[in-house]
């Protein structure tokens, strides 16, 4: 979700979680990964292969099969 730019509000919003427990999540893997801001994280996890172009999220065909 942060790949996609969504706020903290969505992702709260779309996880049903609170923004406050969303903002310490990011603020965690920031922190985890040596990271200044949710650009360098999203960079950072492509980079090592943590998030793979076009495979997010999977399709239900894929799933299945």
């Amino acid at each position: 979700m942060l790949a996609k730019g969504y706020t903290t509000t969505r992702i709260a919003r779309e996880l049903h979680l609170s923004r406050y427990t969303v903002a310490e999540w990011i603020s965690k893997l920031l922190d985890r990964f040596s990271c200044s801001n949710r650009s360098q994280l999203v960079a950072y996890s492509y980079a090592h292969r943590l998030l793979h172009v076009g495979i997010w999220p999977p399709s239900a065909s894929s799933a299945i099969s």
